[in-house]
């Protein structure tokens, strides 16, 4: 199979055009990527798409990155091909943001090659064989798991990588047979840049050993990229996401084997963008183990677990709930913007008619101490309600397992005497009648 046919091939088992009808070909100038276009040009017709190539000038070697530049300009008005061109302080991005030279250069890169694209457009980039032997290397010498291990993949949004089977001595075998010109890059040579070091010192020595090792580590890394993903879908089923929280079972979270719990964590806390550390894994698995109902665990970037008795919430941290006193008028209804509420609280005869929809609370007028105020839950506050024995109401939450996240948004209503009504819990029964006894109500609507 000539090299041509191995591209076609790879596109077509992953499947890289689809829905596509336009291809931007990231060209450097270097053997890999004048081999990717002209391939992709060859191709174009026969698949049915418009090809177009982009480069950027990442300003670090001075005359030798504008000869490039050119190179690229002149390669593509010679084929009457579109070109994009983009360029960046690179150094100064790096300094900035205090990054690595390599990785600023493919933060801008990246940034520029994304701004081209759109739902019907594939990135083509000329990573290769030996490319993805390097990775594999460099991920092992990091100590990686199956993620790293699975190398580049061939299709990763709205990237491609059609050349990933090709070797190196394939690409260059192509040029010379096509007598296509390329650009050296200079950098390729230093030895700073740990990637290099294993291109000109590592691999050779392994070739010496196997002189398909970069095929093999392909083959390697297309396996493990399998597992990975079969692993990934069985992780994702041990959690559910509800508005801006992904919550987990804790029950179930324990029964998992540990590489597919500690999976779960990481996929939960990748819904926010952030991935946590081994350290934070174990700690959120502790978190899960706990015998506190209502544990919690600062993460990364903002982010939090906590247990919620038999469940674990993960979401952006929130303020604590808390809103401020507000004192009822009677016979009016008085709105709480904090839990969009309107409460009403006056005589009975002024509602006409209890809505279903209504959380109602009856009482004797005669035994309301003073004005009633709605407010957040105190430490001294105390709840009987009807026929049951009066307690805490930190001890009545925990009864009825309200979250502790929550326990402080919950409206409590009372009077000077202390408590005589909490949303979702009941009335006190110091001031609390049945509906036909009662001469004042209070109302709760909850808006929509």
């Amino acid at each position: 199979m000539d090299l041509r046919d191995s591209v076609l091939s790879c596109i077509r088992e992953y499947g890289m055009l689809a829905g596509a009808d336009r291809v931007v070909c990231a060209l450097s100038g270097g053997a890999d990527s004048v081999c990717l276009a002209d391939v992709l040009l060859s191709l174009a017709p026969k698949l049915g798409f418009r090809l177009e190539c982009a480069h950027f000038n990442h300003r670090l070697r001075g005359e030798e990155s504008e000869r490039d530049a050119a190179f690229v300009a002149a390669w593509c008005a010679e084929r009457s091909l579109k070109l994009h061109l983009g360029s960046g302080d690179v150094a100064a991005y790096a300094a900035e943001h205090r990054l690595g030279i390599e990785e600023a250069g493919r933060d801008l890169r990246y940034g520029f090659l994304e701004s081209l694209g759109d739902e019907k457009t594939r990135i083509a980039t000329a990573h290769q064989a030996d490319d993805q032997a390097e990775t594999l290397l460099l991920n092992l010498l990091r100590g990686s798991g199956l993620k790293g291990l699975g190398g580049i993949p061939p299709v990763r949004g709205p990237y491609i990588r059609p050349l990933l089977y090709v070797t190196r001595e394939e690409i260059l075998d192509y040029l010379r047979q096509r007598d296509l010109v390329f650009m050296e890059d200079s950098s390729n040579s230093d030895s700073v840049y740990r990637r290099n070091r294993i291109r000109h010192e590592v691999l050779p020595v392994l070739r010496a050993l196997n002189p398909l090792f970069s095929t093999a580590c392909g083959r390697t890394a297309r396996l493990l990229r399998a597992d990975e993903t079969l692993l990934d879908e069985m992780a994702a089923k041990a959690f559910v996401l509800e508005g801006e929280s992904a919550v987990l079972s804790v029950k179930e979270l324990l029964a998992l084997p540990e590489p597919l719990s500690s999976r779960a964590l990481r996929q939960a806390a990748g819904v926010f963008g952030v991935l946590p550390e081994e350290k934070h894994i174990s700690a959120l698995l502790k978190l899960a183990a706990s015998r506190n109902p209502s544990a919690r665990l600062e993460l990364p970037s903002g982010l939090a677990a906590r247990r919620q008795y038999d469940r674990m919430i993960i979401s952006r941290c929130i303020a604590d709930g808390t809103f401020p006193e507000t004192e009822l008028r009677f016979g009016a209804w008085t709105e709480i913007p904090e839990h969009n509420l309107l409460v009403f609280w006056g005589g009975k005869t002024e509602i006409t008619k209890i809505h279903g929809k209504f959380t109602t609370y009856f009482f004797k007028k005669s035994r309301i101490c003073g004005n009633i105020a709605v407010r957040p839950r105190q430490e001294s506050d105390h709840l009987q309600l009807p026929g049951r024995p009066g307690k805490s109401l930190k001890k009545w939450m925990i009864q009825e397992k309200i979250p502790a996240a929550v326990r402080d948004s919950i409206p409590v209503f009372a009077d000077e005497s202390g408590v005589v009504a909490v949303w979702g819990l009941g009335a006190d029964s110091r001031a609390a009648a049945l509906p036909e006894e009662a001469d004042a109500v209070l109302v709760i609507l909850e808006r929509t």
